[in-house]
């Protein structure tokens, strides 16, 4: 037979002779609710109790019932009234060992109660929007952390692009803690102070002198292209033969210059300790105004015969300070 919980309205399929009569106390394998369980009422038994009720009743009281149908109605509800005041003064204690079926076979047998259909348990419904929130909320941490870390960077680019144009445009307005970014001017590795002196009114001549004997003699005038005074020029005087290679070089200082009769006079020694006198004659290479000239003299002395040309450049110059 089937039986339906009352309580989960569950179906289960029970062997109905383990049922009592008067009912046994059967418990819900799935909500463990516990109620009566009946076994079906068979055709022989609703036979007797339709004889029964036959049997009691007599034919006056049938006369009775269809004469005064009201009558009946009434007594059958004072019948009914205090079959419920006994039932309810004298319940019915129901017995497990009158059942013969004992709660935890119930529960460990399942008393015969197969479920028609699986009823699976429901899970506890768990909320999903937390977890949703969690992993939406770390991609948000990601991407604003992302976005401060490329602002930073932006900045940071922004201040080296900024310091390296003032560094390559604009040294001079570098900060001095920062002096040593300022790069070293080229003039000041490659000119030694003569990128921007000039020559003028050079001459070179021979000349025979009475104690130095004869004497090829370079004359000039330097200028000083420099914003700034300048002093200690020095220069160097070439001379080449027809072939091009160079036969003699010699240095003088700015600031020397020799007459004809002090050539004619002076030794070989003394034009060269004259020529390596730095401030020149008169102090006139001490210190050379912006756009100042003086004059120079080379002596070169022993000279071959194929001599070709000459050349003369300048070697250094210092700032006055």
């Amino acid at each position: 037979m089937n039986i339906t919980c009352e309580n989960c309205q569950t179906t289960f399929r029970l062997d109905e002779s383990l049922l009592a009569r008067e009912g046994s106390k059967v418990r819900c394998s799935i909500c463990k609710h516990v109620f009566l369980a009946y076994p079906p009422l068979t055709s022989t038994a609703e036979q007797e109790f339709e004889e029964t009720i036959t049997l009691d009743s007599s034919p006056l009281a049938v006369e009775e019932a269809e004469e005064t149908p009201g009558d009946d109605e009434t007594a059958f509800d004072q019948i009914l009234e205090e079959s419920l005041e006994e039932e309810e003064a004298t319940p019915y204690e129901y017995s497990e060992k009158e059942i013969g079926v004992t709660e935890e076979e119930l529960d460990e047998d399942a008393v015969g109660l197969e479920p028609e259909e699986e009823v699976e348990e429901e899970e506890p419904f768990e909320e999903t929007y937390e977890p949703e929130m969690e992993i939406t909320s770390q991609p948000r941490k990601k991407s604003g952390l992302s976005r401060i870390l490329v602002i930073v960077l932006i900045v940071l680019l922004l201040l080296v692009g900024g310091l390296a144009a003032m560094v390559y445009w604009a040294p001079q307005y570098l900060p001095d803690f920062l002096s040593s970014l300022k790069p070293v001017e080229k003039s000041a590795v490659l000119d030694k102070g003569v990128r921007r002196l000039s020559f003028k009114a050079v001459t070179g001549a021979f000349v025979k002198a009475k104690k130095a004997g004869r004497l090829f003699v370079i004359k000039g005038i330097v200028t000083n292209g420099y914003s700034k005074h300048r002093r200690f020029i020095l220069i160097k005087g070439t001379i080449l033969n027809d072939k091009g290679k160079v036969v003699r070089e010699k240095l003088a200082y700015a600031g020397n210059s020799f007459t004809k009769n002090e050539l004619n006079k002076m030794t070989l020694p003394e034009l060269e300790k004259f020529m390596k006198n730095r401030l020149g004659r008169d102090g006139k290479n001490a210190d050379i105004p912006p756009d100042g000239s003086i004059p120079f003299t080379i002596v070169f002395e022993k000279l071959p015969e194929n001599l070709s040309e000459f050349t003369v450049e300048a070697v250094s110059s210092s700032p006055v300070k």
